[in-house]
């Protein structure tokens, strides 16, 4: 009987793989708790006042919802960040291989780019509400405004767009593409992978801006969503299936609504 062949190297639990997955589970875990205890006012709120105090706020619980509902999704690209070895490319070799330090350069950035994203919508939809009449922003909050959010949602879910940044967020396709070595390399890739993630999900994010406020029972179903689409069944056909079911319910609520 020969030798049992060897582990692959991808697969081996290092000290700096265990306490990134620990690192990772226990901040989602804190995030969610902070979001259901209330500290997290904002994702409650229907308003979008800009001021300094409402936006620091805002930040602060925008942050921890994209740590809850994200960093489930994006564990396994962060985990297989650190398992890249030296010599696929000459950048690899001079900026050495992925440390924990890195790691968490990489996280960091990926935050950080969701973060801007995050305050960018808010003053966007504050400065487009105010120019909304009342009977615009009654629309806005029934079923037919629910409606139309869903079909915008499904409609997006199906196009080609979202297929193409789904395909580039899997972690084996990004990293074949996008790997670069050294702590600049570790910030330009939590950019780009950031961006493909807010290029897939920022139509979800948007629909709990307008119709859920970041509320925490929406937060919960996207997650889930997010989570089916992303690791469970990471395929087109699971973003178009889902798109249709958006589709399906946003028709129902609009002719609930018209009726």
């Amino acid at each position: 009987m020969g030798d049992r062949p060897a582990t692959p190297r991808l697969f081996r639990w290092s000290p700096e793989i265990l306490a990134v997955t620990a690192g990772i589970l226990l901040t989602t875990l804190l995030a969610w708790w902070l979001s259901f205890s209330g500290i997290a006012p904002m994702m409650s709120m229907p308003s979008f006042p800009i001021v300094p105090i409402d936006l620091s706020i805002f930040a602060i619980s925008w942050t921890l919802g994209m740590i809850a509902m994200m960093f489930p999704t994006a564990m396994p690209m962060m985990l297989m960040f650190l398992h890249v070895g030296r010599a696929s490319s000459e950048d690899v070799r001079a900026g050495g291989g992925p440390t924990l330090f890195r790691a968490i350069i990489f996280i960091v950035s990926y935050l950080s780019l969701w973060a801007g994203i995050g305050i960018l919508m808010y003053v966007g939809l504050a400065i487009g509400l105010s120019l909304l009449s009342p009977q615009a922003l009654t629309i806005l909050g029934s079923f037919l405004g629910l409606g139309i959010a869903l079909l915008f949602v499904g409609v997006y879910q199906i196009s080609p767009l979202k297929a193409e940044c789904l395909d580039r967020c899997h972690p084996t396709s990004f990293l074949f593409r996008y790997y670069r070595g050294g702590v600049g390399g570790a910030v330009r890739m939590g950019v780009a992978y950031s961006k493909y993630c807010i290029g897939c999900c920022w139509v979800m994010m948007l629909f709990l801006f307008l119709i859920g406020s970041m509320g925490i029972v929406w937060m919960g179903a996207f997650a889930g969503i997010i989570f089916i689409e992303r690791v469970l069944f990471p395929s087109t056909w699971t973003s178009r299936i889902l798109g249709l079911g958006f589709l399906a319910s946003g028709i129902g609520f609009v002719v609930t609504s018209v009726l």
